[in-house]
């Protein structure tokens, strides 16, 4: 299977405090051999939470390492700016990237406004803290 991750799934696997589920969740869908994909951005947005934190920044490869990041390009972007439901600009950015890399991908977010459009965009989802 093949999903598509986000900040909130990571921020919560990652830092002092998260859910933990989160982090139980990654390590099945590693294990089980399913594939994790994201937007370039989420390299951003992870190494922005990691230094807000004050957390030393080799947290972002070991964060990432497992997930195969989509550069932003032209058609992505065009793709974000067509999504109908109201999301902030970054989570349409998502959106566009997992509608570019499969219309079929499951979306693994634990937010719900995010979640809400990805359905609206006939995207499976998941809450993976639910």
């Amino acid at each position: 299977m093949l999903y598509y991750i986000d900040t909130s799934v990571i921020g919560h696997a990652i830092l002092p405090g998260g859910d933990p589920r989160a982090a139980r969740w990654l390590t099945r869908v590693q294990a089980g051999g399913h594939q994790l994909v994201s937007s370039r951005l989420l390299r951003l947005e992870v190494a922005r939470l990691v230094r807000r934190q004050g957390l030393d920044t080799a947290l972002v490869e070991e964060a990432l390492g497992q997930i195969n990041l989509v550069d932003i390009d032209n058609p992505t972007l065009a793709q974000a700016e067509s999504v109908q439901h109201h999301v902030k600009s970054l989570d349409a950015i998502h959106l566009g990237t997992a509608l570019s890399i499969d219309p079929a991908i499951t979306v693994a977010s634990h937010d719900t406004a995010l979640l809400a459009a990805a359905e609206s965009l006939g995207l499976i989802t998941i809450d993976p803290l639910a």
